[in-house]
């Protein structure tokens, strides 16, 4: 087989900031797409600014943009519009990452665009979406997570709400989102050869992360109450090893679970039944014994010929060094300002 290029053809006109477009776009120029990336003047990418850089930009927004062709238009001006125009008429998708209304303000929203090109895919990416009592309100990640329940759900053992140490909106519910969003309305328009208007939410786009949690809310069994895979499992869970570093036992199902006893010679742990293995139940002070008997890297090699889902935890700097993600090619080494740094290749691989 051969690896190809799905979106190989497909121009995108991109007026996103920030993360969750700039990421999204990056992702369709991986899958073969050419992204114009459009930046006024008056309101560049705020991500130029953060640190660390790398002489005039950020490191993060070269990550985001060095894939596509970034064209700095003021279209606002007569000049500048006519050009923006002429982009977009020969243009397949345009995403836009700007509140309700603020497109129209530059006459550049649905209505106008499909007058310019009557087979447009327009995307615009809001975090609350274009209806709805907060559609106007602004808002960060910790925002829609917070109204999506996911920080209800993300609590430490005094029940304060924890922040993640990444972004879950902006990226599950935004930058991935923004894929299925482009090609879902590619394919609608070229079978009702019509232009198609995207209203993509990031808090809605959040929501079906808390599926499990829903489920068992609907079923009357509030999820807080029984946290089956947020640390309530003693198979199902995190443990510190003699170097201070931690591995993650998945060990869900019973046959893994009963496999790890075997590899630690541990036959009296072996049970029948998850709920034979809640912390409580089960001492698991007898795992974090267990686990500080050897490092991390030790726990890792023993693992890794039995069939357990026991995973080291891999610190950020190690991420891109891993074996399995470099033989994946799952990072691109891309030459910015001559110097090499890794970055995000296409998030799936297609073959013909």
């Amino acid at each position: 087989m051969q690896e190809t290029k799905p979106l190989q053809g497909v121009t995108v006109i991109d007026f996103t900031r920030l993360l969750p477009g700039p990421l999204g776009t990056h992702l369709l120029s991986q899958l073969g797409a050419k992204v114009m990336k459009i930046e006024s003047p008056k309101r560049l990418d705020y991500t130029r600014f953060y640190e660390p850089k790398l002489d005039d930009s950020s490191f993060m927004f070269y990550t985001m943009n060095h894939s596509k062709e970034i064209l700095n238009i003021d279209y606002e001006t007569k000049e500048g519009y006519k050009n923006v125009c002429g982009l977009i008429a020969t243009a397949d998708v345009l995403i836009e990452q700007f509140r309700p209304r603020a497109m129209a303000s530059f006459n550049l929203d649905f209505e106008t665009v499909k007058k310019i090109n009557p087979n447009i895919v327009y995307v615009s990416i809001t975090g609350y979406g274009q209806s709805g009592e907060l559609h106007t309100k602004a808002g960060h990640d910790i925002n829609y997570l917070a109204t999506a329940g996911l920080l209800d759900l993300n609590r430490d053992e005094k029940g304060k709400p924890v922040i993640p140490g990444f972004q879950i909106a902006d990226i599950a519910g935004g930058s991935y989102m923004l894929l299925s969003a482009c090609t879902s309305g590619l394919l609608a328009q070229k079978l009702q050869n019509k232009p198609q208007y995207i209203d993509l939410s990031l808090l809605d786009a959040t929501m079906p992360l808390n599926a499990i949690a829903h489920s068992m809310a609907e079923g009357g069994a509030p999820y807080k109450q029984t946290p089956i895979l947020s640390g309530m499992l003693v198979n199902y869970n995190v443990y510190e090893c003699s170097d201070g570093k931690w591995m993650a036992l998945g060990a869900l199902e019973m046959k893994f679970w009963n496999a790890f006893c075997d590899m630690v010679d541990k036959p009296e742990w072996k049970r029948t039944s998850e709920l034979e293995l809640i912390n409580g139940v089960f001492p698991k002070k007898e795992l974090d014994v267990l686990f500080k008997t050897k490092t991390r890297d030790e726990w890792a090699r023993l693992s890794a010929i039995h069939d357990i889902c026991l995973s080291p935890i891999l610190e950020i700097e190690e991420v891109t060094k891993n074996t399995h993600l470099t033989e994946r090619n799952v990072f691109n080494d891309s030459t910015i300002k001559n110097r090499t740094i890794k970055t995000y290749a296409a998030p799936f691989k297609t073959y013909s």
